[in-house]
């Protein structure tokens, strides 16, 4: 479409969010990095302008999500790893842990999430 972002770009927005990657119909499409103004990063695959597919996301604190993206949420497999070292290994639905794992750093089992139920 005429005026509309193609192809590979980056992108400025207004208050400063910024986007390196591929673009589609104006919309982040492919693979790209997103920079939000309040400091998390996202480094993966987007889809009509949402995190779809593999990513990382890197929030402000310094924990981030590896792992697969649906419309902007966690939705699939992953691993959410704290500060503190101990992780979350397990599934996602949109955007809640649903099946998982919480282990501490030295890998002991603290908690286990089955269909969305703390175990």
């Amino acid at each position: 479409m005429d005026g509309e972002r193609q192809g590979q770009g980056a992108h400025t927005f207004p208050g400063g969010d910024k986007y390196i990657g591929k673009w589609k119909d104006g919309k982040e499409n492919g693979k790209g990095t997103f920079t939000s103004s309040t400091g998390s990063k996202y480094v993966g695959e987007f889809k009509d302008g949402k995190e779809n597919g593999k990513g990382v996301k890197t929030y402000l604190s310094g924990t981030n999500y590896k792992g697969e993206w649906k419309d902007g949420k966690r939705d699939g497999q992953g691993t959410f790893t704290h500060l503190s070292g101990n992780n979350i290994v397990g599934e996602w639905k949109d955007g809640e842990q649903w099946n998982g794992t919480h282990y501490d750093k030295d890998g002991k089992i603290l908690w286990k999430m089955v269909n969305g139920e703390l175990q």
